[in-house]
C-alpha cells in the first residue's frame, strides 16, 4: 500500500483515542491494558494491548488490509470489510482476518509512517518505534531513512 505524504499525514492526524470502557475485554485481557484509536476513515482503526508498559499485541486495519503483532513478529493480511454489506462492515467486531502468505513490507512501512505522525501520543510513538525496529531488521528503509 503506497500512499502519498499528504494522505499519510491526514490519516495519522485523524487518529482519535477511544474510551477503553467502550471495548469488551473479558477475562482474556484482564491482566493487560487495551487502547483503541479510530481514524478518519470507516475502515481505519488500531487496537493495542500492553502489559507492564510493553506492547504485547496490536492490530491495525486500513482499507481492507491488516497488520498485526503475533508472537513478537509482524504479520499482514486482509479483512473481509470490503466484501461485507455496509451495515455489517461498519462494526469493527464483524471483521474476519485472512493471513497473507508473505509479509507485505510496503504495508508495514506505510502504517509505520502513519502512526509516526502522532508524536504527541506516547502509545502510538511506541508502536511506531516497534514497527521501525521490524523494518530495520528486514532491511526495509523507513520514510525517515529514505529522506
Amino acid at each position: 500500500m503506497n500512499l502519498d505524504a499528504a494522505t499519510i499525514h491526514t490519516l495519522g492526524n485523524s487518529l482519535c483515542f477511544i474510551d477503553p470502557a467502550l471495548m469488551k475485554g473479558g477475562e482474556a485481557v484482564a491482566h493487560s491494558d487495551r487502547a483503541w484509536f479510530q481514524g478518519g476513515e470507516p475502515y481505519f482503526d488500531i487496537i493495542i494491548e500492553k502489559d507492564a508498559g510493553t506492547i504485547t499485541w496490536f492490530q491495525i486495519t486500513l482499507r481492507g488490509r491488516v497488520l498485526f503483532w503475533n508472537q513478537n513478529q509482524v504479520q499482514t493480511g486482509e479483512t473481509d470489510e470490503m466484501d461485507s454489506p455496509p451495515l455489517v462492515a461498519y462494526y469493527s467486531a464483524s471483521k474476519t482476518i485472512r493471513d497473507g502468505a508473505e509479509i507485505d513490507w510496503c504495508l508495514v512501512k506505510t502504517l509505520q509512517a502513519i502512526v509516526a505522525v502522532r508524536q504527541d501520543a506516547p502509545l502510538l510513538h511506541q508502536l511506531s518505534e516497534l514497527l521501525k525496529a521490524q523494518l530495520s531488521e528486514h532491511l526495509v528503509p523507513t520514510e525517515e531513512e529514505e529522506r
